[in-house]
């Protein structure tokens, strides 16, 4: 039983690596907002639309980046997602240590 928890832990932070190397984005405004994270979420980068980087126009930039942003993580745990799919896969017998 501790081999496989050991196995998963092991494997678990493999998953990790790799989705450091996997880029996402989010995107809003038809791409005049753009957040650009790795699988981890950790955000990369942050394009904005100059016409967008105005006083009267702040609301709009904030709801937007939120669109963006909100956009980039749901796109990073569907990658999560098929990642752990994947270990649990590889790991028979691992989800009877979980109730399942």
């Amino acid at each position: 039983m501790f081999g496989k928890l050991a196995e998963a832990q092991k494997k678990a932070e493999e998953i990790k690596q790799r989705l450091a190397g996997v880029t996402v984005q989010g995107q809003a405004a038809s791409g005049d907002v753009t957040i650009t994270m790795d699988g981890n979420k950790k955000v990369k980068d942050v394009t904005i639309e100059t016409a967008l980087v105005l006083p009267e126009r702040k609301e709009e930039l904030q709801d937007y980046l939120c669109i963006a942003i909100e956009d980039a993580i749901n796109k990073a745990d569907m990658v999560s997602a098929n990642e752990m799919k994947n270990l649990m896969g590889g790991l028979p017998g691992l989800g009877s240590l979980f109730g399942k």
